[in-house]
């Protein structure tokens, strides 16, 4: 029987439960690298089992259909050989690694919290079959509107570049050429140009022949000859030192009897040219920074700084005065828009990629992936494109971003009677925190729905939180102007710190000085003095479980890794690094990252509890078979999830998803016995497509 979506839905629908042995062994080991997309080959061994018979996935590369493969090759394949008494293979390597991952999940108190994210799997699985409807016509519209921006963009960088040396060609997508034209460095190219000759130590040159006139049998060059006055077809000879004129030999007889004769000489032919390597400096326009330096270098040696949207934001806010800046952001914005979301074609192999050409031609629905392993905080990762990063969808004129109509793609399959759903955590991180550290303050303000940006102004310039709220939010306010900008400022830092940026990053990000920036960070410390104190925790338990491990891409030095456990049971792996230098000079060597073990906690523990929510929307929309039909779910980014509903089930759906989205601390406390002090709130929105939404009350 073929197992299809129905199948699984009905098998849960009886109680039945999944588990994915590449995802658990992949949260058993704490997220490490070498545990992302692991094969059941790599982990059967461990558990008992044996890597199965290498010669049916051989014929599947091959592209020969498994209804054509040997039966006795195929059962060896599935189930074992006859000697092993068809007790192994691909479906007994699985049970013995599920039932040994079931074990160790249980040791290390892991098992609730796996099991719960397996039915996360079954919903990000069905958003992949469901997929998304895209409004082709538009997105074709879109795409004219990018390229005609990308063009004129382009054009204003080209009067940067039209005094490079002949021979150099200057590639705006080179980071080499980039780092050289913005930070300064030397690009090396080639050119043709003319060589010394080691065999003769002069200007090589090109080997040819001339046909010189000959004058007593003996070649004379024609620059020494002048034409005949007498003779108008011969030439004449001034014997050197007389005044006595010598003819050209003629032919005597035969058919060119009376013309001149010529011989063949060897002579110097046009100097010859060939590629060699040069070197063209630029001056650059701004320094950059040690944090920014990559692995490449320049032409010469020197470093090559990174020129990512990231780091180009932190040039411009810093006040560099680099006349292209603007125009270099918006053409990698859309190089990155049009080749990610749209369709762009490879000049070289004349390729396509892109969003557009996945799209299905008979009911243009994409199904983009939604991939589980691949991340060391066990957040979700999209691909195939990635919908986990699209663009700002609107334009702050304050910050200079551009506005980006990519979501307007994304509309309802159900037409003018369906609405597109969004259904978003408000702050998860903050709250996230809050749950974690369990900070009265921070927990108080979290319930209160205290506005954090507002907050932080009011912390960094000594005022009421009354009074940054209103001269904030409120534009009629007399000072409006300069209090936004205060808050657009504190919204950056807090993001930043959220990622545990330290001063100087955040301060190149917010145009805040450093110090004013170390101030406010002091001022929130004091504020919530519970997060630095779980901050703490982590750095305590990372050390504590901490033990060497040899760095095979760094000479097989010795380094350190160690691990902090989550409230709900979920491990993180660290690993150490090379120490600074003003800690390498009191004797320690390598240090853990802050930065980390700040965020990975953090970020981790929200992601990991939209997963374990996403199973329980799974499981309420296969208990009502997707309200007949008429609503699916078909996207997550990061703290938000996406539906498709027609118009009929639209509230009553938005209704539960919003009920279940927001009852985590039940959640957490059914399933771990953990009190949660904070509420989830969410946001829930719907539109005709992700561009046009529009708050959702309840009725």
């Amino acid at each position: 029987m073929r197992f299809s979506p129905n199948t699984l839905k009905a098998f849960v629908k009886r109680g039945g439960k999944l588990w994915c042995t590449q995802y658990a062994e992949y949260l058993r080991n704490a997220q490490q690298q070498k545990f992302h997309m692991v094969p059941l080959d790599k982990v059967a061994p461990a558990y008992g089992g044996r890597t199965k018979v290498d010669g049916v996935k051989a014929l599947w590369d091959a592209g020969v259909q498994t209804s054509d493969i040997d039966r006795d090759l195929l059962l060896d394949y599935l189930i074992g050989t006859e000697e092993e008494g068809r007790n192994s293979g691909d479906i007994g390597n699985t049970e013995l690694v599920y039932l040994g991952q079931l074990e160790a999940a249980k040791e290390l108190g892991m098992l609730t919290a796996i099991q719960l994210r397996m039915d996360g799997l079954c919903a990000t699985s069905e958003m992949e079959f469901n997929g998304l409807k895209i409004d082709v016509a538009r997105a074709r519209q879109d795409l004219k509107k990018r390229t005609a921006e990308l063009n004129a963009a382009e054009a204003e960088l080209a009067p940067y570049t039209t005094n490079m040396p002949e021979g150099l060609v200057f590639n705006w997508n080179s980071p080499i050429h980039k780092s050289a034209i913005i930070y300064g460095g030397t690009i090396k190219y080639k050119r043709q140009d003319t060589y010394i000759d080691p065999n003769t130590g002069q200007l090589a040159r090109l080997k040819a022949k001339e046909d010189w006139p000959l004058f007593n049998g003996e070649t004379i060059s024609p620059a020494e000859c002048v034409p005949s006055d007498k003779y108008p077809e011969l030439l004449m000879f001034k014997e050197e030192g007389t005044d006595h004129w010598r003819y050209q030999d003629t032919f005597l007889s035969g058919k060119k009897k009376g013309s001149p004769k010529t011989k063949k000489v060897d002579v110097q032919g046009e100097l010859k040219v060939k590629f060699q390597e040069s070197f063209h400096e630029l001056e650059g326009y701004t320094q950059g920074e040690d944090d920014w330096k990559s692995s490449l270098t320049d032409g010469v040696g020197g470093p090559v700084y990174s020129t990512s949207s990231d780091t180009i934001d932190r040039v411009s806010k810093r006040g560099s005065n680099i006349p292209f800046l603007k125009a270099l952001g918006t053409v990698n914005r859309l190089n990155k828009e049009i080749g990610t979301y749209y369709v762009k074609v490879d000049p070289k192999s004349g390729e396509k990629k892109g969003m557009l050409t996945c799209v299905q031609p008979w009911d243009h629905i994409i199904h983009p992936k939604l991939n589980h392993t691949s991340t060391v905080t066990s957040r979700l990762s999209s691909s195939d494109p990635n919908l986990q990063n699209l663009t700002r969808a609107d334009f702050d004129a304050e910050t200079g971003l551009f506005k980006s109509e990519i979501k307007a793609m994304f509309k309802s399959r159900f037409g003018d009677d369906g609405d597109m759903v969004e259904i978003d955590y408000s702050q998860l991180e903050v709250v996230v925190q809050g749950l974690l550290s369990r900070d009265f303050n921070l927990c108080r303000d979290l319930n209160d729905r205290v506005d954090f940006h507002c907050k932080r102004v009011a912390l960094k310039n000594n005022v009421s939180y009354e009074f940054a709220l209103d001269a904030c939010k409120n534009e009629e306010h007399p000072e409006h102007p300069k209090w936004k900008k205060e808050r657009t400022k504190c919204k950056i830092f807090s993001f930043q710190r959220a990622y545990g940026a330290g001063a100087t990053l955040i301060a190149d990000e917010t145009g805040m000085d450093v110090e004013e920036v170390k101030s406010l960070i002091k001022v929130e410390e004091a504020e919530y003095p519970g997060v630095e104190k779980f901050n703490k925790t982590v750095e305590m338990d990372v050390n504590a479980t901490a033990e060497p491990f040899h760095d095979g891409e760094r000479g097989f030095r010795v380094f350190r890794r160690g691990t902090y456990q989550a409230i709900t049971g979920t491990l993180y792996s660290f690993r150490s690094y090379d120490a600074p230098d003003y800690l390498r000079k009191r004797g320690i060597t390598d240090t853990f990252s802050p930065t980390e073990m700040k965020n990975y906690p953090v970020q981790g523990t929200g992601g990991e509890l939209v997963q374990m929510v996403l199973g329980q929307l799974w499981r309420w929309f296969v208990k009502n078979d997707n309200f007949g039909g008429k609503a699916f779910l078909c996207n997550t980014v990061h703290d938000c999830v996406w539906a498709d509903c027609h118009k009929d089930v639209r509230d009553k759906v938005i209704a539960g998803m919003k009920k279940i989205m927001e009852a985590i601390p039940h959640f957490l406390k059914h399933f771990f016995g953990i009190d949660c002090p904070v509420g989830f709130p969410v946001d829930a929105e719907y539109g005709p497509h992700m561009l046009d939404l529009h708050h959702w009350e309840q009725h």
